[in-house]
C-alpha cells in the first residue's frame, strides 16, 4: 500500500461536503439536486467565498444550529448565516408525547394465547 493509498483525497472530501449541503438545502427548501448546487455556486460568487467553504458552513450551521459558535470572522460562515440562517431560526417542532407504555399482566398473555 502506498502513502497515496492511505491519504484522504482532497476531491472526495471536497465532493462530500458538496454533497451534504446540496442535501441540506433539498431538505430545506424542497428543491431539486440542480437547484441546490447552482444555489450554492452563485451565493458563494455573489459573496466571494469559495464553493466548497460555503458549502461546508452550510454542513456545519445544519449540523450544530448553534450560530454563536461559529467563526464571525469567517467569510463563508457569515454568507452562510445572511443566506439560509432563517430556516435555522425557526423553533424545532415539538416531539408528540409520548404515551405510557401498557404493562402486561399474566392475564394478558394468557388472553392472547387463547385467541381470545
Amino acid at each position: 500500500m502506498s502513502i497515496s493509498d492511505r491519504l484522504p483525497d482532497a476531491r472526495r472530501a471536497g465532493a462530500r461536503i458538496l454533497d451534504t449541503a446540496e442535501g441540506v438545502l433539498i431538505a430545506l427548501r424542497g428543491c431539486t439536486l440542480n437547484q441546490a448546487f447552482v444555489e450554492i455556486v452563485q451565493t458563494a460568487k455573489r459573496h466571494n467565498v469559495s464553493t466548497l467553504s460555503l458549502a461546508d458552513a452550510l454542513v456545519a450551521i445544519a449540523q450544530t444550529q448553534a450560530f454563536q459558535n461559529v467563526d464571525d470572522a469567517d467569510a463563508a460562515f457569515v454568507a452562510a448565516r445572511a443566506t439560509w440562517g432563517h430556516f435555522f431560526d425557526q423553533t424545532p417542532p415539538r416531539r408528540p408525547a409520548q404515551l405510557p407504555s401498557r404493562q402486561l399482566h399474566d392475564e394478558d398473555v394468557d388472553e392472547f394465547a387463547s385467541g381470545a
